[in-house]
């Protein structure tokens, strides 16, 4: 038995078009084939998400699957083989000039029913050909007998897209194949597309290409494709927002008596002043050395201080920090608790 199309994309009856929207690519984004390779249960899963929204997003789509469920395209452009003047039933098993014949007669039977009572206008009549009327004129959900539908675009599809931090701090150009699955069928495209990151994008942000997705129907204009970009981790460089962090170790006297040094930046070496007294793990702040915003101007650069403790002593370096020890007698540890207060 096929499922619930809301219980597929995890939202209520009453979910808006915001909600359906938001559930499908959240959906859409876990189970793609790109995401999920060779795997079989993905792709099915995907196409059922995929058919779910292309239902609960359209609203004549909705409203007819509420009232009929699953069965609901059989109201809408069904014909079968005329047999005969039997009874209309509800799975639909009659032709366009069934219904036409029925609504004819109904009209000529409700004129003539008109005339001969008095004080009661066509108009205000009711009963079978009101009904079949409705469903002709689209008043209670509408019927479609196989009306050829204008231009229409086609879906928007959405791809995962990994770069690394070097390429959305500078921009790049991407040579893709990708494969393009169609929503509203499921039937999958070959294409190849070039694209272009912008500087400065963020991790999570939906970059579009014009024109690149699902390709539209009777002549319509292809839907759009929206790369959904993730950033792959720097072993160097960490960035907050616009903001970009890095550690850069320097020596004990440096650290001690202050010094200038070379540190690396986006766009190459900078001199920085370190003050006499630095602490391991304090940051000294570089105006505009960070991210570009899409806006213009930059982030900063934030430099955090690792202080570097030789190791192997000689001897003469050794009796010069045992003389440094005894002539500096604080406790740095001084100001800890006891334990935990």
């Amino acid at each position: 038995m096929a499922r619930d199309f809301y219980q597929v994309l995890g939202v209520p009856r009453s979910a808006d078009e915001k909600e359906i929207k938001k559930a499908y690519r959240k959906l859409a984004r876990q189970y793609h084939p790109d995401v999920n390779p060779n795997n079989k249960d993905a792709e099915a899963k995907f196409k059922e998400v995929n058919e779910a929204f292309q239902v609960l997003s359209d609203t004549e789509k909705r409203k007819m699957y509420d009232q009929f469920g699953h069965d609901f395209d059989k109201f809408s452009g069904a014909s079968s083989p005329s047999g005969g003047t039997g009874g209309v039933s509800a799975g639909g098993n009659f032709s366009h000039a069934d219904l036409e014949e029925l609504l004819n007669q109904s009209r000529r039977t409700r004129a003539a029913s008109s005339a001969s009572r008095h004080g009661r206008t066509e108009s205000e009549g009711g009963g079978v050909g009101d009904v079949f009327e409705n469903l002709f004129n689209g008043r209670g959900g509408g019927f479609n007998f196989g009306r050829k539908r204008g231009p229409q675009k086609g879906q928007d599809i959405e791809q995962p897209l990994p770069i690394t931090l070097p390429e959305s701090l500078r921009g790049t150009q991407r040579s893709l194949q990708l494969t393009i699955t169609d929503p509203s069928t499921g039937s999958q495209e070959l294409r190849a597309v070039v694209v272009k990151i912008p500087a400065g994008v963020r991790e999570g942000a939906r970059v579009r290409v014009a024109a690149q997705g699902a390709s539209g129907e009777n002549g319509g204009p292809n839907g759009d494709l929206f790369l959904l970009i993730s950033i792959s981790p720097h072993p160097l460089w960490k960035r907050e927002g616009d903001d970009l962090h890095i550690e850069v170790p320097v020596s004990f006297a440096e650290a001690a008596l202050g010094a200038t040094i070379d540190v690396p930046t986006l766009n190459g070496r900078v001199q920085m002043k370190v003050p006499p007294g630095t602490q391991s793990g304090q940051k000294i702040r570089l105006t505009g050395r960070g991210a570009p915003r899409t806006k213009g101007g930059a982030g900063d650069q934030y430099v955090s201080i690792k202080v570097s403790v030789p190791k192997n002593l000689s001897e003469r370096e050794r009796e010069l920090v045992e003389e440094l020890s005894r002539l500096r007698s604080e406790n740095p540890r001084a100001g800890l608790p006891d334990g935990i207060v």
